[in-house]
Parts: C-alpha cells; structure tokens; sequence
C-alpha cells in the first residue's frame, strides 16, 4: 500500500522507510516557529528547566508579528526582549516587524513541500500551500527548540477533489469555507487535509495558503495542498531552486473522502459564534455591517489587494463603514505601494496599515458592543476583536470588499467587473 504526502513527510523526518497512521514516531522539524507574544515565555521556561541552547538554531525562526508596532508598555519590553533573547541563543532567522509568520516563511524561501514545520501559532498550516505540513504544538514548541525533535502520532489523511471552475466573485476562500461546511469536527480531528483535483487549477499559489490554514479551525491537524507545477514555479520565483512536486501515492489509502465543485459554488461566508458555522453569502443578503477588515495570514495577499482594489475602483467605501486593510508582508505592502493599489484603497475611503497580527486577535481595531465586523480573518469566537458583544463574520477578500462598498454583508458576484 501506497504512502500519503504526510506519512512520507513524518516517514522523511524521523528517519523511517515508511510510518503508518496510528504510529508514534520521533521527528526532527525541518523548521521550528514562534511568534514574539510567546518566544519570551518559553525561553524562560526552558532556562527554568536547565536548558539555555538550542538544538539547531539555524531551523529556528521568531517572528515579531503580532504587536507591530507595540501599543503598550508590555509590548513594547516584549519586543525588546525577543530581540535580546534572540540574539542571545543565536536563532537562524529574526523577522522583525517584516510581517505575519506564516505566509512570511514561505515568500522569504524557508519552505519547501515535503518539509515539516512545527510552530507555537495555531494557523501554521498556512504553509500547506506550498506543498508543506505545518503542525501548532504550543508550549512543546519550546521543547522542540531545545530537543530538535517531537514525537509525533501518525494522522490519518482525508482527501478532497476540488472540481470544476469558479465563477468570477469565488474565490480560495470560498473552497476552504465548503470543505468546512462538509466536514464536522469529529471527522477531521487529528488528521490531515489533503486537497487533489483539476479545481486546483484555478487556484493560485498565494491563495492556497487560504485554503490550508483555515482547516484547523475544524479540528484538523493541519492541511496540505501537493505540490505541483504551479508550486514549483511560484518557489523557484521565490528563490527556492530545488523546490519539486511530491505528492501521494495513487494507492495512498485515505480515512475520509469528499468532493467541492467549484462550479455551483456561492461565496461562503463563516457566522458567529465559530468558524465552522458556515451559510452561503445569499442566506444572510443585507445584514448592516460597521467595519471590513481585509489581512491576516489567510488574506492581505497581493492577489487579495489587487482584486479588492479592482473592485473599488470608481466606488467608496460605504460612509457608515470603516474599512481597514492591512497587507500580510512588508514585500506585499511595498509592491502594492509600487502598483499604487495602497493610494486606491486610501481615495476610496479605506484605511491602510502596516504587516501585523494585531486585528485578528483584538489587539488593534477593536469592536464595540453591537458593532459587526466582516473579515477575512480567522476566528470569530465572542470577544476575539474587543468586545463580547460584537459579531464578526468571516468570508473572502472579494466579499469583504463588496461588503464594505454596500454598507452590508452583500454578494461580491454583483461587483466583479469582467
């Protein structure tokens, strides 16, 4: 029997011919990530527990992401520290304030599909864009740096076969919301998605990022797009000479199969209380909204800010809405600065900052009570962006866009332009 893209991942980084689900096997990370809002802490506990060195410093990368610019006292000693502690351990890669860690990672060249990445941030699975597994470990993060390994239980992997051609308005986002509408979370714990088919043509590199990291939010232990030719040219572009397609086994045996055809498909849009509450954009038509977000690790994509700025043109931003667009990395801010799509959203109403976490997880541009936010965030859990009493809603870059244009949760097909 055949092999899984991730069984030969696991299989690769313990040292194995070959693993099987179930199994629990020692791997060595081929990266190990952390954000600043926990690098410090775990330093301090590991010094707390005798270890001050690093297993493989060069495979370590710490990311000042999530408090940038720091808007608080806390944060800003937080910042520092992670410089200090940093440089002090010899870590192989320190972005600071160069924007979010996950999409970061990849468009610097640090990752390659087959490659295992372990990271202290739940939504690493980001990367399974690039062909890679990105698995949140929390506090063993921390262990990892100071080991060089985890043990790790096998997951089993589910397939999806992405079919058929988008309408224009539909978008990653789109696919990643219909997957989690089909699969509850007592199908996808601990195991991995495995996304095939001829649909994944029509989706871009960048926007397979989308597509992986939203999975985890379902119970999934991470999400994986195989690499393919469109992998392999958008690496090597990327600098990433040696990138090459890996996939699965055809005999590969999966726990679980489903199917997303593009072509019926409506935007998607997440409701609160959780991610996983997942309606078709027409179900909820007209409902008022307050404030748009576009960014996070699942959007600020130059493709995202090109198609929402496209889409602007020639509009506003609804007066009753404040719109926030925060691109994913400072390479991404400054080519939308040299494609003048930052002074586009500015002449239309939008606000525009710097690479951060910071919206996400309520850390800038909090809600009031009873204020609404749509975003291409990732949760929207009560409380995430402020206060209890708002709402947020979860959906693409496009139907954000539209949304903020109508002043309410639209459709973004009646705004694409052919």
């Amino acid at each position: 029997m055949g092999q899984t893209l991730s069984q030969k991942i696991f299989a690769r980084t313990s040292g194995r011919e070959r693993v099987m689900p179930g199994e629990v096997v020692w791997c060595s990370p081929d990266l190990v990530t952390t954000p600043e809002v926990a690098f410090p802490a775990y330093v301090r506990r590991l010094r707390g527990l005798g270890m001050d060195k690093l297993a493989r410093p060069e495979r370590v990368v710490v990311a000042i992401d999530h408090e940038v610019p720091a808007h608080s006292q806390a944060g800003a000693d937080r910042n520092r520290i992670t410089r200090e502690m940093a440089a002090e351990l010899g870590v192989g890669h320190l972005f600071d304030s160069e924007g979010i860690t996950h999409p970061l990672i990849v468009e610097r060249g640090l990752v390659r599909p087959g490659m295992f990445v372990a990271a202290a941030d739940s939504h690493t699975a980001v990367i399974g864009g690039a062909g890679a597994i990105g698995i949140p470990f929390g506090f063993e993060t921390a262990l990892m740096m100071a080991a060089g390994q985890i043990w790790v239980r096998v997951p089993e992997t589910i397939r999806v076969t992405i079919t058929g051609m988008p309408s224009p308005g539909v978008s990653a986002r789109d696919v990643a919301l219909a997957t989690m509408r089909q699969l509850d979370e007592e199908t996808a714990s601990y195991r991995i998605v495995e996304f095939h088919g001829e649909g994944l043509r029509h989706i871009p590199f960048w926007d397979r990022m989308t597509l992986c990291g939203l999975c985890i939010d379902i119970g999934a232990k991470s999400a994986v797009v195989p690499a393919d030719d469109t992998t392999v040219a958008a690496l090597r572009s990327l600098g990433v000479a040696d990138a090459e397609m890996m996939t699965s086994d055809a005999d590969a045996s999966f726990a679980h199969e489903i199917s997303v055809d593009l072509a019926g498909l409506a935007p998607q849009i997440s409701i609160p209380p959780s991610p996983t509450h997942v309606r078709s954009v027409l179900e909820l038509g007209g409902m008022e909204i307050q404030h748009a977000y576009l960014g996070s690790c699942a959007s600020g994509t130059i493709e995202d800010l090109r198609a929402s700025a496209a889409m602007l043109d020639g509009r506003r931003v609804h007066p009753g809405v404040k719109m926030l667009v925060i691109p994913s990395t400072k390479r991404v801010f400054q080519q939308a600065m040299r494609e003048g799509l930052l002074n586009r959203f500015i002449d239309a109403g939008a606000a525009v900052a710097a690479p951060t976490c910071g919206p996400c997880f309520g850390g800038t541009a909090q809600l009031c009570p009873g204020e609404r936010r749509i975003s291409t965030s990732t949760r929207n859990d009560p409380g995430r962006m402020g206060s209890s009493e708002a709402e947020i809603f979860l959906a693409s870059a496009l139907t954000v866009t539209a949304s903020a244009i109508a002043g309410r949760i639209a459709d973004p097909r009646s705004y694409v332009r052919s």
